[in-house]
């Protein structure tokens, strides 16, 4: 189609699937993280966490990447402890467990880490083939970030040391650690600022990110009984629910 202008997410949680093709798809992943930027800067104060991707050996095999990418995360995407998520119809229901570090006040590091599950949700058909850069262009299938309980820094030692469980109704469907990363949550974090920054973004402190999957991605189906587990201790606890369509 002749002046077919390229793809990215407009519209908070699509519902409907998106075929790219030569024209529709982002011609190159310097313009999907230029129409990111330019919807974040319009409306600045939506945008309150980040996910990363390329974090992890499973997502860099996947999208033939070697580096970090990165997506912005609307508020109302961001879920604190919630009893029923993620609250909005999703393209699809699905879940993996991740570390989540809030940038402190002085803009580097983190002032508190928890343990969060990520619950992607992409309408682009073909992912991953058809590339990191159709990945950024829908903000990197933002969906919904659940947090559990925040740590002071120091309780970070204890998730590297810990396993982290996805159980879904009574059992446990996936198991995972920190050594999933390809590096420490602090390097993880200091290289997302890194390229946000240099990319125009503005991540904030208080700002949640997450660093990436340590667990299978697995489909939570609509009513299940979800907890995420460090070792015994359970940090999420939750029905899943969707709701009706989000706004755009």
């Amino acid at each position: 189609m002749s002046g077919a202008v390229p793809y990215h997410r407009r519209e908070r949680s699509p519902l409907l699937p998106v075929l790219l093709d030569a024209q529709t798809a982002p011609r190159s992943l310097a313009e999907a993280y230029a129409a990111m930027a330019a919807q974040a800067a319009a409306t600045p104060g939506s945008w309150t966490a980040w996910k990363l991707g390329g974090t992890n050996a499973a997502s860099r095999a996947a999208f033939g990447v070697a580096t970090p990418y990165f997506g912005a995360l609307h508020r109302d995407e961001v879920l604190d402890r919630p009893a029923a998520a993620p609250g909005f119809a999703l393209f699809e229901l699905r879940g993996e467990v991740e570390p989540a570090v809030r940038i402190a006040p002085s803009g580097e590091g983190f002032d508190a880490c928890c343990v969060a599950l990520e619950m992607p949700s992409s309408p682009v058909a073909d992912l991953p083939s058809v590339g990191v850069a159709a990945l950024v262009a829908d903000r990197c299938a933002a969906g919904a970030l659940l947090l559990g309980p925040a740590s002071p820094p120091a309780a970070m030692a204890a998730l590297e040391a810990g396993r982290l469980t996805l159980e879904i109704d009574g059992a446990a469907a996936g198991e995972g650690g920190l050594d999933a990363l390809v590096a420490s949550p602090a390097a993880c974090l200091a290289d997302f600022l890194a390229l946000a920054r240099g990319l125009g973004f503005a991540p904030r402190p208080g700002d949640w990110v997450a660093l990436g999957g340590v667990t299978p991605c697995l489909d939570l189906p609509e009513g299940a009984r979800v907890r995420v587990l460090l070792d015994d201790a359970a940090q999420l606890d939750f029905t899943v629910s969707a709701g009706p369509r989000a706004d755009g």
